[in-house]
C-alpha cells in the first residue's frame, strides 16, 4: 500500500514537473497540447538589441583673448611668505597675470564645452595638476566625472593638496615623484590649493557634466571629436573673461569650424584668487 501511494504521489509530480523523460520525447506531427488555464503567462527570453551606431562629426578652432588686457596685479604677500622658495616670483608674476597674456592673441588653457549628451561610454582621460614651489599648473583644469584626477609634486616643499567643494576631505601630504588620485562626484567648479601655503595659490576645477570638453592648447586651439550629430550650445570660458556661448551645428563626418574672442573684464572686476570654498555650481557661468 505505502508502495502504491509513492507511485500515485510520483505521478503527479511528473504531470506538473517539465522535466519527465516523456516530456522530452521526439515531437510529432499532432497538434500542441492546448495550455491549462492556469499555468501562469511565459515570460520572454530577453534580448539585447544591437548597438546603434550614432552618426558623429568633430568641433575645432581657436580661443583668442582681445584687448584691452588689464595690467599684471602682484599680490601682495607677508615677510614669511615672501622668504617660501618661488612665492615672490609667483605673486608678482604667475598669479598677478590673470590670462597668462600680455598682448591680445592666442589663449591657452581655455575651456570649451558642447552641451552634446549621448549614452556611448568612453576611456577615461587623465588629467594632471602639478604643484610647483609656490604656484600649481594648469591655472585651471577641465575635466568630465569619467576623467582620472591625479596630482603631481616636481618640487620638495610639503605641500597638502585639497580639492575645496568636496566637503570633509582630509589633505594627505604630496611628496616628490609620487602621485594622489582625487575623486570629483559631481559636476560644478572646484578650487584645488595646499593648505601649507597661501590661499591665493590655487587652480579652479571645472567639472563638465558630459566628455564634450576640450582646453586650448598654447596656440590657443581646440578639438572635440565624436560629438552626435545636431545643433548645440558652445560654451568658451576663462576666469576674469566674459563666456562666450555660440550655437553649432554638427554634420556627419565632418569638423566643424569656430573660433571664440573672450574679452577680458574690466580689471576691478577680476575677481582675485578667494580663500573661501568654492562649492560645486554651474559649469559655465
Amino acid at each position: 500500500m505505502k508502495r502504491f501511494a509513492i507511485q500515485v504521489v510520483s505521478a503527479a509530480t511528473c504531470l506538473v514537473l517539465a522535466g519527465c523523460e516523456r516530456v522530452r520525447e521526439p515531437a510529432t506531427n499532432a497538434a500542441a497540447p492546448t495550455p491549462r488555464a492556469d499555468a501562469g503567462a511565459l515570460t520572454p527570453r530577453e534580448v539585447t538589441a544591437p548597438a546603434v551606431a550614432v552618426a558623429t562629426g568633430s568641433l575645432e578652432g581657436v580661443v583668442s583673448l582681445t584687448a584691452p588686457i588689464p595690467p599684471a596685479r602682484p599680490i601682495a604677500i607677508d615677510a614669511e611668505t615672501a622668504r617660501r622658495r618661488g612665492c615672490a616670483d609667483a605673486a608678482r608674476g604667475y598669479y598677478a597675470n590673470v590670462f597668462g597674456n600680455t598682448t591680445p592673441g592666442a589663449l591657452a588653457e581655455a575651456v570649451v564645452t558642447v552641451d552634446a549628451r549621448d549614452g556611448t561610454p568612453t576611456p577615461p582621460r587623465r588629467r594632471s595638476a602639478v604643484f610647483h614651489d609656490c604656484h600649481i599648473e594648469p591655472r585651471i583644469l577641465a575635466m568630465t566625472l569619467g576623467d582620472e584626477l591625479f596630482l603631481r609634486a616636481e618640487t620638495d616643499e610639503h605641500h597638502l593638496p585639497k580639492v575645496d567643494g568636496l566637503g570633509a576631505t582630509i589633505a594627505q601630504m604630496l611628496n616628490r615623484n609620487e602621485e594622489q588620485q582625487k575623486f570629483i562626484q559631481r559636476p560644478g567648479r572646484y578650487i584645488l590649493h595646499s593648505v601649507t601655503f597661501p590661499n591665493w595659490m590655487q587652480t579652479p576645477i571645472v567639472v563638465t557634466p558630459n566628455r564634450f570638453y576640450d582646453q586650448t592648447d598654447r596656440a590657443g586651439h581646440f578639438r572635440i571629436e565624436r560629438v552626435p550629430v545636431g545643433t548645440y550650445v558652445a560654451h568658451a570660458w576663462f576666469p576674469g573673461a566674459t563666456p562666450v556661448n555660440v550655437t553649432v551645428t554638427i554634420t556627419a563626418g565632418a569638423t566643424t569650424t569656430q573660433n571664440f574672442s573672450i574679452t577680458p573684464l574690466p580689471a576691478d572686476q577680476i575677481r582675485p584668487n578667494q580663500p573661501e570654498q568654492i562649492d560645486a555650481g554651474a559649469v559655465i557661468p
